[in-house]
């Protein structure tokens, strides 16, 4: 009897530690899952980018064409091959048409020219630099305005595509103490999809609120500048 109650006493020891250690298994795998889903979680909240372009810097903003593929380029039927190349800066030309005033408001076209012998196709926003007599830059910011769809533009020699951009006249925080708002000479241009630049003249007065110019997307002909 003594013999077997000792084995008995043993075997149950036994199991009691075989189950003490499976049950610190299933407990070590459970703290692993438990960080992998909260990383998971947060790898899908990334933020999208705002629609405000700051453009006072060395260079004028590179432009921004439409969200699509082929590194940001639209999709849409046909392949690269067969429809027309994409506007490069040398193959348009860039001016100004003033657009009617309002009480503190300003508002103008920026007009993109096909220059070239061929045609091509643009779309989206032109990036922009006010600049001073002197060719140096003025504080501007750019804020693209979603409220008008950017359509692909095809551009035959001649054509013509605009933006409509609108500022005010009316000193506000962030500009000169002495209330003197900036009177531009020139704005740089660079078309969608484009790094280069060009100017054009500008002859229509200060630009007050911080260099802050709201621009619609490029739509086809010269435009309605209000």
């Amino acid at each position: 009897m003594g013999a077997r109650h000792a084995r008995s006493v043993l075997a149950a020891l036994a199991l009691g530690a075989a189950v003490t250690v499976s049950g610190c298994t299933a407990g070590s795998d459970s703290s692993t899952d438990s960080p992998a889903s909260v990383d998971g979680a947060d790898s899908g909240s990334a933020s999208s980018p705002g629609s405000e372009q700051d453009a006072d810097s060395g260079q004028p903003p590179r432009a921004q064409g439409a969200e699509g593929d082929d590194g940001g380029r639209p999709s849409g039927a046909g392949s690269e091959e067969s429809r027309p190349r994409w506007c490069t800066t040398d193959a348009l030309s860039v001016s100004l048409r003033p657009g009617r005033p309002a009480a503190g408001n300003r508002y103008a076209a920026l007009v993109l020219t096909n220059s070239s012998s061929h045609t091509c196709r643009t779309q989206g926003w032109p990036g922009l630099q006010l600049t001073g007599d002197d060719g140096g830059k003025i504080p501007t910011r750019v804020v693209r305005d979603h409220s008008t769809p950017s359509p692909q533009l095809t551009l035959s020699p001649g054509g013509t595509a605009s933006a409509r951009m609108h500022w005010t006249v009316v000193p506000s925080e962030g500009d000169p103490a002495d209330g003197k708002c900036p009177g531009p000479a020139a704005v740089r241009v660079i078309p969608p999809d484009q790094r280069a630049s060009k100017s054009a003249s500008w002859k229509m007065g200060e630009v007050c609120g911080a260099g802050k110019l709201d621009v619609r997307p490029l739509l086809p002909g010269s435009g309605p500048s209000e």
